[in-house]
């Protein structure tokens, strides 16, 4: 969901923190499966592509733990 939509103005603060860490957990899982194609173990330069997907995983870990999980949120 775009949030800058119209839809998205109508969220609560604990929707749209729900779609962020939805959001950034898309994005770890979708970088895990980049990291295991079998034809990236092919690429010459395969240790700095991995590394770039682990560092690009980090960030976005940080970020997530950043963000208040539901039990966390008050309206």
């Amino acid at each position: 969901m775009d949030l800058k939509s119209e839809k998205a103005r109508e969220l609560s603060k604990r929707e749209v923190f729900l779609e962020l860490r939805k959001y950034i957990q898309e994005q770890i899982d979708l970088s895990n499966r980049k990291m295991m194609e079998e034809e990236n173990f092919s690429l010459p330069s395969w240790s700095e592509y991995q590394a770039y997907q682990l560092g690009f995983q980090k960030a976005f870990l940080k970020l997530y733990n950043q963000l208040p999980d539901q039990g966390e949120l008050n309206e």
